[in-house]
């Protein structure tokens, strides 16, 4: 994996483990998508380069976050 996929992936994974934690701890509603990336240390166009908004990042988060647990 070279440098650039490395960093997306870190970012990627950034988000999602923020949004897991925020989900989690503040609730869906409650979570904006400022406070992902605030707390994930991106820019909040980064967000929409992975997902096309909150909702989406959670359907994902599920899938990502069985393959940790399964994979």
């Amino acid at each position: 994996m070279g440098k650039l996929e490395l960093n997306k992936k870190k970012k990627k994974d950034a988000l999602f483990n923020t949004a897991f934690e925020l989900f989690t701890t503040k609730g869906l509603t409650k979570t904006t998508i400022s406070d992902i990336v605030d707390q994930a240390g991106v820019a909040k166009g980064t967000f929409y380069l992975y997902f096309k908004d909150k909702y989406d990042l959670r359907d994902r988060l599920v899938t990502y976050k069985t393959s940790q647990i399964f994979g």
